[in-house]
């Protein structure tokens, strides 16, 4: 009997120390097939709108040998109310859940990374017109950016977890735009610490991959 009680006291210390990192792995794994779905609805919707509607300027682009950003605020605006019209997104008048979301300053100091740390996250974030959809995500427009928290006000809130940062690309094909919009991490995204890249869950890796380069 003493024997058989070491044991189950053995395997529930192992229980113990193991659980937790499962189930932090599982809640990960959710966030990532949950975020891959709402990107999903949203890129086929961009798709099926620059069809319908022919060439739009809503988007990040980066003029060669340069690094200024570009967008037209009118097209995005468009954008924003046909995507919104087409998915049937519930606007939010209050938008107080931004207060659960971490600033540049504290990511930054706590360990988390950036595509680029220049970009202006919180004044993006702050600004942002957010939206509910059917399945309780919340998008969020601005301007050419993009803003997603994939469970809606649920926790944890966390960049690169359940909440991610991208914004409309055209590759640098300023002329053509129009087969060429994607929704990307190219230009600016953040993450916290253990947090995933938007780039590094679509191509299911599990570790952050070069974030200086984009495999489309």
């Amino acid at each position: 009997m003493a024997e058989i009680l070491i044991t189950l006291g053995i395997i529930g210390i192992i229980a113990a120390m193991t659980l937790p990192s499962v189930i932090g792995r599982y809640k990960m794994l959710t966030y990532e097939v949950a975020f891959k779905k709402q990107y999903s609805i949203v890129q086929n919707t961009m798709n099926l709108l620059t069809v319908e509607n022919g060439t739009n300027r809503c988007y990040t682009y980066y003029p060669k040998g340069s690094i200024s950003y570009r967008s037209f605020k009118d097209d995005c605006e468009l954008f924003e109310h046909a995507i919104v019209k087409k998915l049937n997104l519930k606007k939010l008048n209050n938008d107080d859940f931004k207060d659960n979301y971490a600033r540049k300053a504290s990511v930054k100091s706590a360990g988390g990374d950036s595509v680029n740390w220049n970009c202006v996250y919180d004044d993006e974030l702050r600004g942002s017109t957010p939206y509910y959809s059917k399945d309780g995500a919340i998008y969020m427009f601005y301007n050419q950016y993009f803003l997603l928290d994939v469970n809606g006000e649920k926790g944890p809130n966390k960049w690169g977890y359940d909440l991610f940062f991208m914004c409309w690309s055209n590759h640098n094909k300023y002329e053509d735009a129009s087969s060429n919009l994607l929704l990307t991490d190219e230009f600016c995204s953040i993450i916290e610490k253990g947090g995933k890249f938007p780039r590094t869950i679509l191509k299911n890796q599990k570790i952050n991959s070069d974030k200086n380069s984009w495999y489309w």
